[in-house]
C-alpha cells in the first residue's frame, strides 16, 4: 500500500516535516544553552535571528501537522476499497493494529503542536521574548513525537495486507455489541442529546461571561472542560449526530459522513469541535505561562479573553451543525417522528 499516491504524498509531506524540524531540533539545544537577552555580543544576536527563523519554519511545518490528520483519514478511506471487508476509514485503520493508535497520536498532537504555536505566539507579543528557552525545550520534546509518527505511519502503510479480511463500521459500531466502538454507539440517542447540549451550553455561557473568569482556578476548569467537551462531543457523534446524518439509526460511523457523498458535512461538525476544544485548553496553558512569568499577566489575560471567546462562538457552530441533520429530519417526517423508534 505504500506506494498509493495519496499514501506517498503524505509520507513524503511527513519527512519533510521532519527533516525540516531536525534543524530546529539542533538549534534548540544552542538556543536553550547560550541565550542570553542582556547581551549585545555576536552569538546572541546569531541567536535571535536564528530563534526567529526556527520559529517561523517551525510554526508552519506543525502548521502542516494539523492537517495531515485530515490527509490521513482521507488517505485511510481512500484505501479501503483495496481491503476485503473494508468500506470506508473504520477498515482501514482496523486491518492493522497501528490503525487506530496512530489516530489518536495524530488527534493529541492537534493539541500538543498547536500549543507550541500559542506560547510562540505569547512570545512575540512580549519584548525581550521571555519565552523563548521554554518553547524550544518545547520543541526539544515534541521532536521525538514527530519522528515516531512518521515511524507509525510508514508501518502502517507497508503492514496493509489486501489478503487480510478486516472488519468494519457496522461491526465496531454495532448497537448492543462487545467493544468499546459499541459501547459508544449503545449510549441512549436521547440522553446523550441531552448531556452533549447542557454541557456545552454551560461552556457557552462560561465564554460569554469570560471577563469575569478571572481567577486560575476558574480558567482552568474551563480548560478542563472544553477537553471533556471534546470527548462528550466525538461521543455525540457516534451515538445520535452521525446516524441523523445518515438517516440510519443502525450506521453509527464517525467517518462516513466525512466523505463527497454526504457533501463532506462532517468537517463542519469536527472543525468547530476540535477548534473550540483546543482554544478551551489553551486558556489553562496560558494560566501556566502567567504564573510562571508574572511579567506576562496583560499579554496572557488579552489572549486568554480572545480564545474564551472564539472558543464559545465555536461551540455555538458545532451545536448547530450537531443538530443540524436532526430539524432536517423533523422537516422531513412532520416533526413527529423518532429515528430511533421502530417502525418511525
Amino acid at each position: 500500500m505504500i506506494w498509493n499516491g495519496w499514501v506517498l504524498a503524505l509520507i513524503t509531506g511527513q519527512i519533510g516535516v521532519v527533516a525540516i524540524n531536525a534543524t530546529a531540533f539542533a538549534n534548540a539545544f544552542r538556543i536553550i544553552f547560550h541565550w542570553n537577552t542582556s547581551s549585545m555580543s555576536a552569538r546572541q544576536l546569531d541567536l535571535e535571528r536564528r530563534s526567529e527563523l526556527i520559529a517561523t519554519i517551525v510554526s508552519w511545518s506543525l502548521l502542516f501537522q494539523v492537517f495531515s490528520l485530515v490527509v490521513f483519514e482521507i488517505t485511510a478511506r481512500s484505501l479501503a476499497s483495496f481491503i476485503p471487508g473494508a468500506m470506508c476509514t473504520t477498515g482501514t485503520l482496523q486491518a492493522h493494529p497501528l490503525g487506530w493508535p496512530i489516530l489518536f497520536v495524530k488527534m493529541s498532537a492537534l493539541y500538543l503542536y498547536g500549543w507550541w504555536t500559542v506560547i510562540n505566539h505569547v512570545d512575540m507579543q512580549v519584548e525581550g521574548f521571555p519565552l523563548t528557552k521554554l518553547k524550544n525545550w518545547y520543541m526539544v520534546v515534541l521532536f521525538p513525537l514527530l519522528a515516531l509518527d512518521l515511524l507509525m505511519q510508514v508501518v502502517y502503510f507497508t503492514g496493509l495486507d489486501p489478503s487480510v479480511i478486516s472488519s468494519c463500521c457496522g461491526v465496531i459500531f454495532e448497537v448492543g455489541a462487545e467493544g468499546f466502538g459499541s459501547s459508544v454507539a449503545s449510549l441512549p440517542p436521547k440522553g446523550t442529546q441531552v448531556a452533549l447540549t447542557g454541557f456545552v451550553l454551560v461552556l457557552i455561557i462560561s465564554s460569554v461571561l469570560g471577563k469575569w473568569i478571572t481567577t486560575d482556578i476558574g480558567k482552568i476548569v474551563y480548560s478542563l472542560g472544553s477537553l471533556a467537551g471534546l470527548i462528550v462531543g466525538v461521543a455525540g457523534v457516534i451515538a445520535f449526530i452521525a446516524p441523523y446524518t445518515y438517516m440510519m439509526p443502525a450506521l453509527h460511523c464517525p467517518f462516513i459522513f466525512l466523505d463527497q457523498e454526504h457533501l463532506n458535512y462532517g468537517y463542519l461538525v469536527y472543525m468547530p469541535l476540535f477548534g473550540a476544544s483546543f482554544l478551551g485548553t489553551s486558556v489553562g496553558i496560558l494560566v501556566t505561562l502567567e504564573n510562571r512569568f508574572p511579567s506576562l499577566k496583560l499579554t496572557v489575560d488579552r489572549i486568554s479573553l480572545n480564545f474564551l471567546r472564539y472558543s464559545g462562538g465555536l461551540w455555538g457552530l458545532f451545536l448547530l451543525f450537531a443538530y443540524a441533520p436532526i430539524v432536517k429530519f423533523w422537516l422531513e417526517t412532520g416533526g413527529t417522528a423518532d429515528l430511533f423508534r421502530v417502525g418511525y
